[in-house]
Parts: structure tokens; C-alpha cells; sequence
């Protein structure tokens, strides 16, 4: 019933367009599948599309048949397939997708779309507890927002830039907008009409679901694994929400963006019917259980400074990690970071770090505390004094940093990794001295070739 009321969404017909007049009766194979921007074929898009619909629908239900739908999918009846059953013939990868649906954060998950306002916690009226409810109107501009998503993929229906809109996100006049994100945005931004699903959502609907497709150079990798300085990791969105969108954007707009991230790679596997294949069996528990938890937070920076954020979550994961007390002291910092960046070999760091000489565990902690932010340090007794009485810059984004350190062997040196991550910082600082005006820039230095 849910699948046969997507088609509520008009958009969702520009992925099947059919050969023949409107009045022929078309069969299956009369559909013809181009090739997207994408590489797809355009009926991959569409079930990639469905895909993302139904990890919506099972999240919606994590008090029912939820977790079974989204890690074991349905059979020939489209009844989700329970956790006790999943050695059916019917369920590849049975163990992957069982250890899944016991380590997932489901929890977490409700509770971002708790956040976004799609879901509202209710308290009931008799005894104790609470329930969840569907809160319509917002679940409507995320469905629509999920139907019309992917159809710029299609490039016949890219548009071309008008003279009186240029220039538009570096597009020139005549320009054919080739970016699937910022061609939808421009059609909501001048031609609203053309798209149903999105012209007819409230005029806040609308303008969170237009946030959704911003530019905000936001790359999760970097926060999860403590990569890059705040600055690197949260100006360009923090900027983005208070001059394009003048403040009228919130934590649940936000949440609604982390929302649609996730429900849009869940459906990346084009197999609808077997569950979100892409998280169940084929991408780290671990790892996507960082980054639920790190939604929240990022939520955090409609209301926030970078560098509060980062310094929340850092200390977040630092206890869910399970290193015991929070750390003081003035290598805080750059400890909660290393823990971040090196995952499962974070106690070999940790104790490596300890074991440096004294000169090159403060170059870390000194580097490692910048925060690429004017204005901005993290608090009194986490970093050097130096870091916060006389900042200076460019901070460093070391790429591949969390590479090099997780990708330690048993028989390797942990002590002489740090060194040379040591070694990196002070090299890249004679490249580019300190200064007070550069404060908050941020310089990458890619160490790839080093990584292994």
C-alpha cells in the first residue's frame, strides 16, 4: 500500500518515461533506461529512489517491524523478514545483517527524526512512558523532497540558465547546470510550479527542504574521525545559515538535511525489497554508528560556535569510546582528536603519545588545538595557554591522517608513526609560518602516498 501511494509524486514518472502516445497501453519492456549523470541507468535511479522511500518507511516503524524491514527486507509478500527467521534462503549475508541489526544505534536514529520534527514524542495519558507520532506535514516535505531529489540526474531535464538569473552558482547565461543538486535548486528557486510535490509545501517546507541542497562543503568523514580544525569542518555551513538563509533555518532543518543523507545512501543499493543493503552488509557498523551519533551534534551549530561543537563531540567520543575520564590538561585536545583518528588502534596512540618526547608531543598539542576560527579556542585547560592568548595561523588539515594512523600493522612502530605526524606538522609550518592574519585559514597537506 505504501509503495502504490508514491505515486502521489508526479516526479517520480520522469524516471520511467515510456515509448509511444499517452493513450497506448505500455508494457514493461516498452520503458526505455537511458544512462544518467550518474553513470546508472535511469531505472536504477528509480529504484535507488524507492530504495531511500523504504528506509524512510522502516524507520517510521522501529517500534514494529522496522528493524526487520531495513535489515532483512521483505519476502515474496512483502512481509518483513524477523531476525529469527533470517536463515531463509531468501536473506544473503544472514550474519552480516543480524550483527547489524543488534549494534545499530536505533535509538539515535529516532532521535534524529525526532529532531528533524518528522516523528513527536507524545506522553501518555495513563501510566508511564511516552509514544511516537507522525507528524504529517513534516513527513510530506521530506517524501517529496525524497521523490524529487535525483531527477537532474536525468540530463534531458537539466535546465539552462537564464540571462536574468546569472550568474548562478558559477553558471553563466546559457549555461546547462550539469550539478543535479544546484540544477533542482534552481528550478525551486525560479520555477517552483514545475515541480508539484515541492510548489505546494508551505512556504517553511519549502525553504527547508531548498537547505537541504545547499552547498555547505560540509564533509562528515573529517568530523567523525577529527581530521580537520573546526573552522574547516563548520564555517562553510555556519556562513551558509546565517547569510543565505538569514537565520530562518534551525536544528530541525538541519536534522532534516542529516535525515535525507541517510535514508539516501540507505537506498544507494538498488535493490528495494531486501532491505537497505548498503548499511546492512556492506558498510562498518562502527563507522555508521560514529556517524549517527554525530548528527546531532553537527545540529548543534545553528546555535553554537564551531568550536563548542567540535569540543562536544570530541568529548562525546571520547566516553562513548569507552578511554575512561575526560582528559585535562594542555594535550586534551590533541589526545581526543588521536583517539578519534586512529578508531580501533586508538589505545596504541594513546599510550605512544604518552611515550613522545616532550618537544613533540607539544608540537601536536599546539597544532592540534588550533581552531581555524577568529575568535574562537577551546576551553581553558584542553590546550597550550599559547593556543588561546596568541593564536595564530593557518591550522593544519592533515589528509589522510586518520589513514595513517589506522592503518597500523601488529609488528609496526605506533611511537614512530606519531613522530612523523609530528614531523609533518613542523615541516608544514616552516612552509607556512604563524601568523595572526591567517588565523582562520586552514591548509591541507595530503599525506596519501604515506598513508600505509
Amino acid at each position: 500500500m505504501y509503495y502504490a501511494d508514491l505515486s502521489a509524486f508526479p516526479e517520480l514518472s520522469l524516471y520511467l518515461p515510456a515509448r509511444g502516445s499517452d493513450d497506448e497501453k505500455c508494457t514493461a519492456s516498452d520503458f526505455v533506461s537511458p544512462a544518467a549523470s550518474s553513470g546508472r541507468t535511469t531505472t536504477e535511479e528509480y529504484q535507488r529512489t524507492v530504495g531511500a522511500f523504504f528506509a524512510i518507511y522502516w524507520l517510521l516503524r522501529l517500534d514494529g517491524d522496522g528493524r526487520d524491514g531495513f535489515s532483512f527486507g521483505v519476502d515474496e509478500e512483502w512481509v518483513p523478514i524477523s531476525a529469527q527467521s533470517r536463515s531463509s534462503s531468501r536473506v544473503p549475508f544472514a550474519e552480516k545483517r543480524a550483527k547489524f541489526d543488534e549494534e545499530a544505534k536505533w535509538e539515535f536514529l529516532r532521535g534524529l527524526l525526532v529532531n528533524a520534527g518528522v516523528l513527536q514524542e507524545k506522553k501518555k495519558l495513563f501510566g508511564r512512558g511516552t509514544y511516537f507520532v507522525v507528524n504529517e506535514k513534516r513527513l510530506t516535505s521530506l517524501l517529496a523532497l525524497t521523490a524529487i531529489h535525483d531527477i537532474m540526474k536525468m540530463d534531458q531535464y537539466c535546465p539552462v540558465v537564464e540571462a536574468d538569473h546569472a550568474p548562478y552558482h558559477g553558471y553563466s547565461a546559457g549555461d546547462t547546470i550539469g550539478d543535479h543538486d544546484h540544477a533542482l535548486s534552481y528550478i525551486m528557486d525560479f520555477f517552483p510550479n514545475l515541480l508539484p510535490s515541492f510548489r505546494d509545501l508551505s512556504p517553511e517546507e519549502r525553504r527547508s527542504v531548498q537547505f537541504t541542497q545547499c552547498s555547505l562543503c560540509f564533509n562528515h568523514g573529517w568530523l567523525v574521525q577529527a581530521e580537520a580544525p573546526p573552522g574547516a569542518i563548520f564555517t562553510r555551513m555556519r556562513e551558509t545559515l546565517i547569510r543565505d538563509h538569514k537565520l530562518m533555518i534551525g536544528q530541525r532543518d538541519i536534522a532534516l538535511y542529516f535525515v535525507h543523507w541517510f535514508t539516501d545512501l540507505a537506498g544507494a543499493e538498488p535493490t528495494p525489497l531486501a532491505g537497505c543493503e548498503k548499511f546492512s552488509h556492506k558498510f562498518p557498523v562502527s563507522v555508521l554508528n560514529s556517524f549517527i551519533k554525530s548528527f546531532s551534534f553537527v545540529g548543534r551549530i545553528a546555535a553554537e560556535t564551531e568550536t563548542a561543537v567540535l569540543e562536544r563531540y570530541l568529548k562525546m567520543r571520547w566516553e562513548e569510546d569507552g578511554h575512561g575520564t575526560l582528559p585535562e590538561g594542555p594535550d586534551a585536545v590533541a589526545r581526543m582528536r588521536l583517539a578519534c583518528m586512529a578508531q580501533a588502534n586508538a589505545a596504541r596512540v594513546l599510550e605512544a603519545f604518552a611515550g613522545l618526547p616532550d618537544e613533540e608531543r607539544e608540537l601536536l598539542s599546539l597544532e592540534m588545538g588550533r581552531t581555524a576560527c577568529m575568535s574562537q579556542s577551546y576551553s581553558k585547560g584542553l590546550v597550550l595557554d599559547e593556543s588561546r592568548d596568541l593564536p595564530g595561523g593557518p591550522a593544519f588539515l592533515v589528509y589522510y591522517g586518520p589513514a595513517f594512523l589506522q592503518s597500523l600493522g601488529q609488528s609496526d612502530d605506533t611511537l614512530t608513526r606519531l613522530r612523523i605526524l609530528a614531523d609533518i606538522y613542523r615541516c608544514a609550518r616552516e612552509l607556512w609560518p604563524e601568523t595572526v592574519s591567517a588565523v582562520a585559514k586552514t591548509v591541507s597537506i595530503r599525506i596519501d602516498i604515506i598513508q600505509g
